[in-house]
């Protein structure tokens, strides 16, 4: 009782000294600052707190850092603590950083941005180079040549998967203007091969002159400040593959209407990449229920808590606002682990579209995402064997959060029945069609009619059953 009572005291003593180090801290009295928090760092010397904020009280880069990988080792989730050692080491761009409490404003009016290209060319013949799909290379659509050049330290990077190379860490992307951007202006393109000057929608990163029939990836100042792509799935369904997938889809199902596949024979369908977000990360989640405890005249509720650990790998999270969440998960899943490292060659012939859903609002759609996934399954995982009431769960705590940007293959088409306009999309990699289809109503009323008939049937015939047996 006395030892309890003692690490209680000595609890208050350490928060009581750490309140008034900290409030030295801001008010710039930095010597008395210093002498406060080292005295904390005594009295609870696994906390973080005091080191982050003794970094606070000292302008040599090398105090600074040594305070802040105190703080990292005593708790690796401080993200304050992990910040400020990015900041030191050139981790995080401090031309890029936000002010505290800072948000992003909206441009005013179309601006228009003028933007540079870089144009594939066949070095044989000058013909147009584009991505083949069969070849999975740069090919020349005149002449045949083929670039099989290996990227300089590509056969490095083999070694470890693309996909984990490319994570990227949350907290150091967040804090600067690139994780609060989007996609918002129209690009002024002015073609290197031949002068055309061509204007290009919000969001498009690939092109085509429409003068010459040069493939462009575009550049500039605009795009500069958003995250670029770490990671792509090249395309690998070609437009007549996507075709016959569309006709299989659209000829199936039992309610679709009988002349759905000969009405849309006019189908055209558009490829292009598009942009999207992957999540890694950990939360832990806190809860609290009564169990049934005891049996007989003796059973009571009783009270207990804990915290419940999930580990969540590529959460995907549409970067542009045009493709739904219901859309894209209609076509998936995507193979997020065998991906390329992004290169501007794989762009070549195809149109990309760039993201307008900015890095830190697709953070909070994954985390609303895990969250709603998650939180049915605890009434089966928590206090298992036991009968629970009153269970809560608290809002939960996320760390070890990385993400990638990563451009996914589409074929997305748009068709009309009987005056109703429907899309649908076809999983670049994997061929997999998902969207929206008419059904048919009379087979729709002829179901429901059937439905009833058994239904009545099998209530007519419990009757007779029960009635003969009470009549006996």
């Amino acid at each position: 009782m006395n030892s309890s009572f003692s690490a209680s005291r000595l609890d208050r003593q350490f928060e009581e000294v750490l309140r008034d180090g900290v409030t030295a801290a801001k008010s710039g009295q930095r010597s008395l600052a210093a002498r406060l928090l080292t005295r904390a760092t005594l009295l609870n010397p696994m906390d973080a707190r005091p080191y982050l904020w003794l970094s606070a009280t000292t302008d040599d880069p090398k105090e600074q850092r040594e305070y802040l990988e105190q703080a990292v080792a005593r708790d690796p989730t401080n993200v304050a603590a992990r910040r400020g050692l990015a900041l030191l080491t050139g981790k995080i761009d401090q031309s890029r950083l936000m002010p505290e409490g800072a948000g992003m404003l909206a441009r005013e009016g179309n601006e228009d941005v003028e933007a540079h290209a870089q144009t594939f060319l066949c070095p044989k013949c000058g013909g147009h180079m584009s991505f083949s799909v069969t070849l999975g290379l740069l090919s020349c659509e005149y002449c045949g040549y083929v670039n099989i050049e290996e990227p300089e330290g590509q056969s490095a990077r083999k070694a470890a998967p693309v996909a984990d190379q490319a994570e990227q860490v949350l907290d150091f992307v967040m804090p600067t203007t690139r994780g609060h951007r989007w996609a918002e202006a129209q690009h002024s393109l002015s073609c290197e091969r031949c002068g055309a000057l061509s204007l290009l929608p919000p969001g498009q990163t690939a092109s085509q002159c429409p003068y010459c029939g040069s493939n462009q990836m575009i550049e500039s100042a605009e795009l500069g400040e958003l995250v670029d792509p770490q990671v792509i799935i090249p395309m690998q369904i070609d437009e007549q593959q996507a075709l016959k997938q569309v006709k299989d889809w659209l000829g199936r199902g039992i309610f679709s209407p009988d002349n759905l596949l000969s009405a849309t024979q006019g189908l055209r369908l558009r490829p292009a990449y598009y942009s999207a977000w992957t999540f890694d990360g950990t939360l832990e989640v806190s809860w609290s229920c009564e169990v049934r405890q005891g049996s007989g005249q003796y059973q009571h509720w009783e009270s207990i808590s804990g915290v419940e650990t999930q580990f969540f790998n590529d959460v995907l999270v549409p970067g542009v606002r045009a493709l739904t969440w219901k859309e894209l998960e209609s076509i998936e899943p995507y193979d997020l682990v065998n991906v390329e490292e992004f290169k501007p060659e794989f762009l070549a012939g195809w149109p990309a579209i760039i993201y307008d859903r900015s890095l830190a609002d697709a953070s909070l759609l994954g985390r609303e995402h895990v969250l709603k996934r998650i939180r049915p399954q605890f009434h089966s995982t928590v206090a298992v064997g036991y009968e629970k009431r009153d269970l809560r769960i608290g809002a939960g705590k996320w760390s070890g959060m990385t993400f990638k940007h990563v451009l996914l293959p589409l074929w997305i088409g748009t068709y009309h029945y009987r005056g109703q306009e429907y899309h649908l999309l076809v999983n670049g990699q994997t061929g997999k069609v998902g969207g929206f289809k008419p059904r048919d109503s009379v087979k729709l009323v002829f179901l429901i009619l059937i439905t009833l008939g058994v239904a009545a049937l099998l209530a007519l015939l419990y009757w007779v059953l029960t009635s003969g047996g009470l009549a006996l």
